[in-house]
């Protein structure tokens, strides 16, 4: 099945229906005032091409910093002889207090190509917090893992689902993105302790239930489009071709619950970090439940 098509989505029917309800949506004409020509290969190595980024394996596993250019030249336009790319450039605005190769200054450089998506709620989000506070735009603020992904074709993500029951926002400007979905309900068939399925090469004595199910969503991400992944679905994908899009996650103030416990069960998680990197004026750096609870609660007034 494929994941809904929609446009003139109103903010209110994007937070019921997909946050809270849960639902996956690919939004056809959220980037249609966007200047897409600025998210090519060509333009942003002409622009960025010497500046050094962050290069990951199919997992997250961080592999190699290198120049921009270094990874499109090495990456886009193979031949079947050189086969797909490895490779997966994934290149995060500041989401720690480390020195490290972010993408914050080139994000500054691309703010006036495109926008926040007229569907998604600026306020009233919980991470990062703008409770009773301005509005955070994703072209002027930082996001939990708001990246520029720049990816040879065959570069694939596998399986997983985002940090700390967050939503994920995918923006399609260059390329295509080939989709497998799975309902968080399907959890005990996807995962084995901490590790995933591997949906194309199945560990069956490892994951012996996923031969009875099937992906929720199966689809293609066409440049223009942006898709939801709300909290707790697994996703896994692949480049069909070389593809460049944009990313971030964020979680609204009504699904604080759900956050709430999350933090309460996973007290060790290490994207934790993350999380507290972005409540870092509002919470001590090693906060638990007990000190972020309190703080967002307080901000629930007139949310």
């Amino acid at each position: 099945m494929q994941v809904t098509r929609v446009e003139n989505l109103s903010k209110e029917k994007f937070i019921e229906e997909h946050l809270l309800g849960n639902k996956p949506v690919i939004v056809t004409d959220g980037m249609k005032s966007w200047d897409r020509d600025k998210f090519t290969p060509e333009y942003l190595k002409s622009q960025f091409g010497d500046t050094f980024v962050q290069v990951y394996d199919d997992l997250f596993n961080l592999q190699n910093v290198d120049t921009l250019s270094t990874y499109i030249d090495k990456n886009f336009n193979r031949t079947e002889e050189e086969g797909r790319a490895l490779e997966y450039m994934r290149w995060y605005t500041k989401l720690k207090d480390v020195d490290f190769y972010w993408s914050d200054d080139v994000f500054d450089a691309l703010k006036p190509f495109w926008s926040h998506p007229y569907f998604a709620p600026m306020d009233s989000l919980a991470i990062p917090c703008s409770m009773g506070e301005a509005g955070k735009d994703i072209t002027k603020s930082r996001f939990p893992y708001k990246g520029l992904f720049i990816s040879g074709k065959g570069s694939r993500t596998r399986l997983h689902r985002d940090p700390f029951g967050s939503n994920a926002i995918l923006c399609q400007f260059y390329g295509e993105k080939k989709m497998y979905l799975y309902h968080p309900d399907k959890v005990d068939s996807v995962m084995n302790g901490d590790e995933f399925v591997d949906v194309m090469n199945v560990d069956h004595n490892k994951f012996p239930d996923f031969s009875n199910i099937e992906a929720d969503y199966e689809d293609t991400l066409k440049p223009g489009e942006i898709i939801l992944f709300p909290s707790g679905w697994f996703h896994d994908v692949t480049c069909i071709s070389d593809s460049i899009s944009i990313t971030w996650n964020f979680v609204h103030s009504m699904e604080l619950p759900k956050l709430y416990n999350f933090i309460e069960n996973n007290p060790e998680d290490g994207q934790l970090e993350i999380l507290r990197f972005f409540l870092k004026d509002k919470v001590s750096a090693d906060a638990g439940i007990n000190e972020i609870k309190p703080f967002f609660e307080s901000k629930l007034v007139g949310v």
